[in-house]
Formats: C-alpha cells, structure tokens, sequence
C-alpha cells in the first residue's frame, strides 16, 4: 500500500495525470519511483512517435509532436525549471538568481535555452528511434532523485525543503537497470550529464530547487537521447 501511495504521489508530482489521493507525506520518500513514472512517460512519448511515423510522418516531424506529447503529458514542468533556471544566468549574485527564478515570466536566456533544446531533442529522437524516449525519460528521473539526495535545498521553503529526505538509491539503480536494457550509451551518458547539471546548480545556488531539478532532468534527458542517436548513427 505504501509503494502505491508513493507511485501516485510521484505520478501527482511528476505529471498531470490523475492519480487519486495518497496519503500525504514528504516527496522525498516516493523519490525511489521517478524512474517509473519516467519509464511511463517515455512509453507515451514512444508511441506519440510510432503512430506520427504510421501515419506516413517523417522522422522529423514525428520527433516533433511526440516531443511535444511528452511535454503536454507533463505540464512542461521541467521545461519550466530548465527556462527559470537559465533566466538565472543573467544575475550573478545568487541570492537574487534565487529571486529570478521564483519570476513566472520567461526571459531572453530561458526562451533561448527552450528554443535549442526543444528541437535537440526532437531531433536526436528522431535519429535514435522511440526506444530510446524510454531510457531518456527513465534515467533523466532517476537523476532528479540524485539531485535530491546528493545536494542540500537551496532555500529554507519551497519545494526542496518540503520534499524532506531522499535516499537516491533505489531510483538510481532502477534507472540504470533500464538504461542498460534499452541502450547501454545511456548510462555514462546521464551519469555523467546528471554530474555535471547537478554539480553546477549546488555550486550556483549552493542546493537545488524546484527549477533546478527540472533544468537537471533536462540536461539528462537530452544527453541520453543525443547519445543513443550517436550510437546508432556510429552502427
């Protein structure tokens, strides 16, 4: 029962689906699913691809909309962190930094970070087949729960500070374990992303928050589906 409170609260957090009421308790203890739910997200986005493709699409386009199936699955909740925390960029105090990306406007660096990683990944998804939207949004997950665990809130209120404790373990080995399944590129390739975008954001803000791990989960995700396209175009 615990487990199932957990994948809907995950479910409620990480996506726009209904998932019923679980008992309330801290984020961070439901954190062991985002892999999950990211593997669920990522089978939508796969078959968004598979039916644009059957419908006579080429790969382009259909990388295209299923993209953008995955963000409307979504709420574009980690486009949104990716956008805020770029706005940062421009602000080199980071207290302030903070204070930006608590703005809901989007500014010059956030729409420019959308408007490159948008079409990266839709292309890179194209070029690497629907498989590999499964290990993208899976192990982009578990990288959210990295963050997490390895690296302390930001702020003393908000999201972060909310989700309370979060052992990294379980999401990170379920995300590996399906990145090793579906590619094994993956795996370095959001090892070494997910570092790199979390190592940066605690450095800058000294933590992580809300925006941040959405900034980390795209990072992660668009390493893993360039890297995937590489692979396959190296084959």
């Amino acid at each position: 029962m615990r487990a199932l409170d957990d994948m809907r609260q995950a479910f409620r957090f990480l996506t726009v689906l209904p998932a019923g009421r679980p008992e309330p308790r801290p984020l961070g203890e439901a954190a062991w699913c985002f892999p999950l739910v990211g593997l669920a997200v990522g089978a939508c986005v796969a078959l968004a691809f598979l039916a644009t493709r059957e419908a006579g699409l080429p790969p382009a386009l259909a990388g295209f909309l299923a993209v953008g199936a995955g963000i409307a699955l979504t709420g574009g909740l980690h486009e949104d962190g990716l956008a805020d925390t770029a706005d940062s960029l421009g602000v080199r105090d980071p207290q302030r930094a903070l204070e930006v990306m608590r703005d809901s406007r989007t500014g010059a660096f956030g729409a420019l970070a959308l408007a490159l990683t948008v079409p990266m990944r839709a292309l890179a998804l194209a070029a690497a087949g629907p498989v590999a939207a499964l290990a993208a949004h899976a192990l982009s997950r578990g990288a959210m729960a990295g963050a997490m665990a390895w690296t302390p809130p930001a702020r003393p209120d908000g999201l972060a500070a909310e989700a309370g404790p979060t052992s990294a373990t379980a999401a990170l080995m379920l995300a590996a374990g399906i990145g090793i399944v579906l590619g094994w590129p993956a795996v370095p390739a959001a090892a070494l992303a997910a570092f790199a975008a979390g190592w940066w954001t605690a450095r800058r803000f000294g933590g992580h928050t809300g925006d941040t791990l959405g900034a980390v989960q795209q990072v992660t995700e668009l390493a893993v589906l360039l890297a995937l396209a590489g692979h396959m175009g190296a084959g």
